[in-house]
């Protein structure tokens, strides 16, 4: 395990594990291993991280989780998914840093690379009708804030 384990910090490792020891020991149990807490998770949220995920999360293999993952973590320890990602960054950022996650999204704005800003309007104003369709929209014309999340 991390040297983060206890202590807390603000690695992704650090932050799922003191959530981890405070979760059980509010709950007046012993931390169980990466399968029992992978099976709790699932139970509670009906969000699935498998529990070689869930241990490379922990021991620091793995910092970049997709966003299904940090939804898991989030609403099972009841935080928002941005409280995994780096405490510096604006709400915006952290919104983007989500979206980004998602390889479908992180595709799109790859594919995008080089294309004339009328190209990308057209892009752009497309996404907007398939999000009205949807229903992926506040009425405002924002965005919901990462609703998939």
């Amino acid at each position: 395990m991390s040297g983060d384990r206890s202590a807390g910090g603000d690695t992704l490792a650090g932050k799922v594990n003191a959530l981890i020891e405070e979760h059980y020991a509010r709950a007046g149990r012993r931390v169980p291993g990466v399968k029992v807490i992978a099976e709790e998770i699932k139970e509670a949220t009906g969000l699935a991280i498998s529990s070689v995920t869930l241990h490379k999360i922990r021991t620091g293999e793995h910092t970049n989780p997709t966003g299904e993952r940090l939804k898991a973590l989030a609403t099972f320890f009841g935080k928002p998914p941005a409280f995994f990602l780096d405490d510096d960054a604006s709400s915006a950022d952290l919104d983007f840093a989500i979206a980004l996650r998602e390889e479908g999204v992180r595709a799109i704005a790859m594919r995008s690379i080089g294309l004339s800003d009328r190209s990308r309007q057209a892009i752009l104003d497309l996404m907007t009708r398939l999000r009205e369709i949807e229903n992926l929209d506040q009425g405002d014309g924002e965005p919901d804030r990462h609703p998939n999340i």
